[in-house]
């Protein structure tokens, strides 16, 4: 009469099998919300940048108005308000803290205030902060939990 049940061998093969491929869908996920979170900074820290170079180019306020319950952003001009883009972040990024309603930049390049953005994707963050002297933007390396 034949045997039914299976050996201890193909049990341990079937749960190594199954642990590798769980193993793989896991970094897998987590590798795609770093790169999403790592686009979206990158993305807008050219804005940032960029609306600070007509700022200066032009010697008008430019600047970035952020709309943190819709996860998008306005590059602007201050005076007379001037749309010229809107930004929606990524699927799965969201700003986390963002210290004020917008970011304006002067004629010299400077910030208008100091200014903190965190953007969050699964259970990573990354910080971009903004400084009044200079203009400096700086962006902070992404910390996981």
């Amino acid at each position: 009469m034949p045997n039914k049940g299976f050996t201890l061998i193909e049990l341990v093969l079937i749960l190594g099998i199954i642990t590798i491929v769980s193993a793989g869908v896991l970094v897998s996920m987590r590798g795609n919300n770093y790169r999403t979170l790592h686009n979206a900074s990158l993305a807008l820290q050219s804005d940032l940048r960029y609306a600070q170079r007509r700022a200066i180019t032009e010697g008008r306020r430019h600047g970035i108005v952020f709309e943190r319950t819709q996860n998008r952003y306005h590059i602007v001009l201050d005076h007379p308000r001037e749309h010229i883009r809107t930004v929606y972040l990524p699927n799965g990024v969201i700003f986390q803290d963002v210290t004020g309603a917008q970011l304006m930049f002067l004629p010299r390049g400077t910030a208008s205030s100091g200014f903190t953005i965190t953007l969050a994707s699964g259970n990573y963050r990354q910080d971009l902060t903004a400084t009044v002297s200079g203009g400096r933007i700086r962006v902070w390396d992404i910390v996981g939990n």
